[in-house]
């Protein structure tokens, strides 16, 4: 008997010590502690914003009001009646810029005839399942991030850091966050030249986020968070093109893995590593592959700052731009989208702050992200070139989206100060379809994808 409990104790210690191990070969740093968790139960919303609204009323505060679907359609009807409280412009810019973005102050000098910012009431329209918000709460205490920030570990299926410590933990909150499991969805893509004159394209878009899966149980080898197929539908030209990814939660050890569907070849080859600034492919340019989804992929090339929390005025409840989108002539306008159809908001952000590293290579030698505080999500970003010029301006115009329910975008829009054209991705909302059930396993496994390409 005392022989087997003392092999017990050392099966015990041994296991504590490969546990130990682990812990600092991977080099995880610690939750936060109970206490600071249970700010999500109190001053903080479920998934770490600021409950209360702003000192001067502009930001109403977080309430759960309008949980039910019913109540909450109702909500988002009566906002798209509202008109703008103000505007904008070259003429009282001056009045508002501490509450702008520096992208959105030069799109107004760069076009002070024709872009203007209309401001509407602010409502936080932002409302999640509840298993999310107690995943949230999970995530608080157990989700990991390592010392270098390019790992995500032990996160369950929500918002993976709650309240963030690092600029790092912000940005991972922003590629892990809600957007649904698995859809399917029409986009409309357009290049729109300085003169004005512009192309469409067709694409449909598939992604599972196994991440949110509620089977998915956290553990250390667990890398993959979401699949993404998309494949271009028109023009004639370049239909039948494709390209799937599988998205990695470590980046850096684990890289993602791509394939690329040539139609003309009928074959599915496995492409180099896509990231960074390699140019999405049906942009000409005006976006990189890190900025599908306004960012996404590894963080190594930048040093990263967190700068806080500030009050700006942002794209936000885009409902009667996106009924918009199939008016090509009405919302395309040269240099940008109609601003007679755009809505921003004051909201709170989390303002990112990204320094492109002595050594390393990518167009952009700095980026500044505004991140929405209700959804995790980038709404804004300001792009600098080598000699520290202001070059581009991308803007995520969102919406809610009742049948997921989730705030994503309506459109994605990216302004070259240069060439003074933009680039387009819209979402149709009568052409997306979500589901609560996984895919069949292998759905987006290369051979699966080949023979649907196929057919």
């Amino acid at each position: 008997m005392k022989n087997n409990a003392h092999t017990s104790r050392s099966n015990k210690l041994t296991i504590l010590l490969i546990i130990a191990i682990c812990f600092s070969a991977v080099g995880l740093q610690a939750s936060v502690t109970i206490e600071q968790a249970n700010r999500l139960k109190t001053d903080l919303t479920p998934i770490g914003a600021i409950r209360k609204g702003s000192a001067d009323g502009s930001i109403p505060a977080w309430s759960n009001q309008y949980s039910d679907k019913k109540s909450h359609s109702q909500w988002l009807r009566e906002i798209e009646k509202e008109k703008p409280l103000f505007v904008i412009d070259h003429a009282n810019v001056n009045d508002h810029r501490s509450s702008l973005s520096a992208g959105l102050q030069k799109l107004i000098a760069a076009y002070p005839d024709s872009f203007n910012i209309p401001v509407y009431p602010s409502h936080r329209t932002a409302v999640y399942p509840q298993w999310l918000y107690d995943n949230a709460y999970k995530n608080a205490l157990e989700a990991k991030i390592s010392d270098d920030g390019e790992e995500v570990t032990f996160a369950w299926q929500g918002t993976p850091f709650p309240i963030p410590a690092s600029a790092k933990e912000v940005m991972w909150n922003h590629q892990l966050r809600w957007k649904g499991l698995f859809f399917k969805l029409d986009t409309l893509e357009s290049i729109v030249g300085s003169d004005g004159r512009y192309s469409i394209i067709q694409n449909m878009l598939e992604a599972y986020s196994v991440y949110h899966n509620k089977d998915r149980q956290p553990k250390l080898d667990d890398w993959r968070y979401i699949y993404y197929l998309s494949y271009i539908k028109a023009p004639a030209s370049i239909a039948g093109g494709a390209y799937l990814s599988h998205e990695s939660m470590k980046p850096i050890i684990k890289p993602r893995q791509s394939w690329m569907y040539l139609a003309g070849q009928r074959r599915l080859r496995r492409s180099p590593v896509m990231g960074y600034d390699a140019p999405t492919f049906t942009s000409d340019g005006l976006r990189m592959m890190d900025e599908i989804d306004m960012f996404n992929g590894a963080m190594d090339r930048y040093d990263w700052q967190l700068k806080g929390i500030k009050e700006m005025y942002i794209p936000y409840n885009n409902g009667v731009l996106q009924q918009t989108l199939e008016d090509h002539d009405e919302l395309l306008t040269r240099h940008h989208i109609n601003p007679k159809y755009t809505r921003y908001e004051k909201h709170r952000v989390w303002v990112v702050d990204a320094i492109l590293k002595a050594g390393k290579k990518h167009i952009y030698n700095r980026r500044t992200f505004y991140i929405d505080e209700d959804t995790w999500g980038i709404i804004l970003s300001d792009i600098y070139d080598d000699h520290g010029e202001l070059w581009r301006v991308p803007q995520r115009y969102s919406v809610y989206y009742e049948d997921i329910p989730v705030v994503m975008t309506a459109v994605d829009s990216f302004s070259d100060l240069k060439k003074r054209n933009y680039y387009i991705q819209g979402i149709a909302i009568d052409k997306i379809e979500h589901s609560m059930t996984a895919p069949a396993k292998g759905y987006f496994s290369p051979t699966n994808v080949r023979m649907r390409m196929h057919r």
